[in-house]
């Protein structure tokens, strides 16, 4: 839960973000490539907050597309010309923990100013920082969580419409796995409350957010026929180029069921690995009810949180290392 020291720091951080939205008069807002719910709930939570309060701005939006979620419930991507980017404006990212993973980072250093709103560890590496003026938090389950407690806080001056709130809403629900990881708290859930209080449909939501369709049922059944569970309980499948055709998928699918796994007796460890096409690389995605996956992603050059986070593998020679790495861990990784 936030401490009072805590909420005193945010406060005076909200002030200045709040400051420099009205000292403005171009904004974008960015956020991380191959997005989920909780990338698109805060960046299009609060680029709506803004446009709802300020109409006279002229506030943008910018970050490649995720045909999983869209349009149903985010618009697509703003088509932007460069010539924009180089007046002086206000950049603000959301749920971007390092520079490498920012989408439609070739723009970001035309920006006055840059703020960086988060809930990930701060990147290790040096080239991978950014930003002016920092609001991260990575004790908590979404950055759609920090972006909904700044409107909120602001609810006496400033209105939070039903759009807003149902953006910043499906960003906490999509990171929280509907509430049930461990950093969901008592202070998300008030948080989730005073957003369902705008009158927003969480029925509708849960229904676009976890809509399937046979393609993706033959997704999870390639999962459910093709994964190893090793005798340390690490569960991992591979998604490669040649089986991603044959399912009709895209990279951005891949672990779209690694959580089908999470709560499997004997499973410890889940791990996805899904060739990137684009990128010529794999792509893994971990997570544990449990055990603190995080240094292990390190170990690959990733990171994350505690019991979520992912990394990259030029081949699937480097697999047996990751497995081994994941099978190492102990009761100390337990919480």
């Amino acid at each position: 839960m936030f401490a009072e020291k805590e909420f005193e720091k945010l406060h005076n951080q909200f002030k200045y973000l709040e400051k420099k939205i009205k000292e403005y008069d171009r904004i974008v807002v960015y956020r991380h490539t191959s997005p989920d719910f909780d990338a698109l709930g805060s960046q299009m939570g609060l680029y709506t907050w803004i446009k709802d309060n300020f109409p006279g701005k002229d506030v943008h939006y910018v970050g490649e597309d995720h045909p999983t979620f869209m349009p149903v419930l985010f618009p697509y991507a703003e088509k932007m010309d460069e010539e924009w980017f180089h007046q002086p404006h206000l950049a603000i990212t959301t749920d971007v923990s390092n520079l490498p993973r920012l989408s439609g980072k070739e723009f970001l250093s035309f920006a006055t100013e840059i703020i960086k709103i988060d809930h990930h560890p701060l990147p290790e590496k040096e080239e991978e920082q950014f930003g002016n003026y920092l609001i991260v938090y990575p004790e908590r389950p979404a950055a759609a969580e920090l972006i909904a407690l700044f409107a909120l806080s602001r609810s006496k001056k400033y209105k939070l419409s039903k759009l807003a709130a149902r953006y910043m809403y499906t960003g906490i629900v999509g990171d929280t796995s509907r509430f049930l990881y461990q950093d969901t708290d008592g202070a998300t859930l008030r948080i989730a409350a005073d957003l369902l209080d705008t009158g927003i449909d969480k029925t509708w939501i849960y229904d676009e957010m976890y809509k399937t369709d046979l393609r993706r049922i033959n997704i999870l059944k390639y999962c459910l026929n093709n994964f190893v569970l090793t005798d340390k309980g690490t569960c991992y499948y591979v998604l490669t180029k040649e089986t991603q055709e044959a399912l009709s998928m895209t990279s951005d699918e891949g672990n779209l069921h690694i959580n089908t796994f999470r709560n499997m007796e004997g499973v410890r460890v889940v791990c996805s690995v899904t060739w990137n096409e684009k990128n010529q690389e794999y792509r893994v995605s971990l997570r544990s009810g449990h055990m603190v996956v995080a240094p292990v992603a390190n170990m690959f050059g990733g990171g994350g949180h505690d019991f979520a986070a992912g990394c990259k593998l030029k081949s699937l020679d480097e697999l047996p290392s990751l497995i081994a790495a994941l099978d190492a861990l102990d009761d100390s990784s337990k919480r």
